[in-house]
């Protein structure tokens, strides 16, 4: 599979099915000073991750160790299992997104998004970068699809400059959602009087759909990418994703 789409749809993924990031940066724009303290958090969130990456690609031995001990490697699988294993993984997938959609549609907004609220209030923007750059940090030694991707790199040997790069364009991804979302916000603010208030009533139904359409949306393609081998003799997208 060609490394800019893995490294954009594995990236994307990572930062949809987590979510929380997303919805913390949504709710930065509704304080005080939303631009500077949004702006800061996703500087923080992407300058910590984008450290870990280049980091953890460096140190690629180690990586590879610990991705070997809870990840065992596809290359030696053959095609029929791995295809096999990739439509019942989707249908897995798709099942978790369909259930968790069913289980919060109706859900209140929790506690401790209220808590958050209530202290971004008086936030600014050295909180939020640090703030930032520590959810990246204590998220990255359990952030399963970047560790993949960053093994991923490692066993292409990709040079220093390829490598980084790679990581660079993973993070591109891994901000996009919060990119999209600061633009819409940005037409928005021109338009709505009572924006803040709006936000934290969508900030639920968004956490709810982000997360449902991250996994039902990666389980559908894999059952698309996985059926198509098996009917038309090979595979949506050229090569494996692990």
């Amino acid at each position: 599979m060609n490394t800019i789409a893995f490294t954009l749809s594995l990236s994307i993924f990572d930062s949809l099915s987590t979510a929380q990031q997303i919805i913390i940066f949504v709710l930065l724009l509704t304080t005080t000073n939303p631009l500077r303290n949004s702006s800061a958090y996703l500087a923080g969130l992407s300058g910590a991750y984008f450290a870990c990456g280049l980091g953890g690609y460096l140190a690629f031995d180690q990586l590879q160790v610990f991705l070997g001990t809870y990840f065992p490697s596809s290359a030696n699988m053959p095609d029929a299992l791995y295809y096999q294993t990739e439509l019942i993984s989707g249908i897995i997938m798709t099942v978790i997104g369909a259930w968790y959609f069913r289980k919060n549609r109706h859900a209140p907004v929790s506690r401790t998004q209220n808590m958050l609220v209530a202290k971004f209030k008086s936030m600014n923007g050295y909180f939020a970068f640090f703030f930032g750059a520590f959810i990246s940090a204590s998220s990255f030694p359990v952030a399963i699809p970047y560790l993949l991707a960053l093994g991923k790199y490692a066993t292409l040997h990709l040079g220093i400059h390829a490598a980084i790069g790679n990581i660079l364009l993973y993070n591109i991804g891994y901000a996009l959602p919060m990119a999209v979302i600061f633009m819409i916000y940005l037409e928005a603010r021109r338009r709505a009087v009572d924006l803040p208030e709006t936000l934290h009533e969508r900030t639920r139904v968004l956490n709810v759909q982000l997360t449902t359409w991250a996994w039902a949306g990666v389980g559908i393609f894999s059952m698309i990418d996985a059926l198509c081998y098996f009917i038309i003799g090979h595979a949506l997208v050229r090569g494996r994703f692990f």
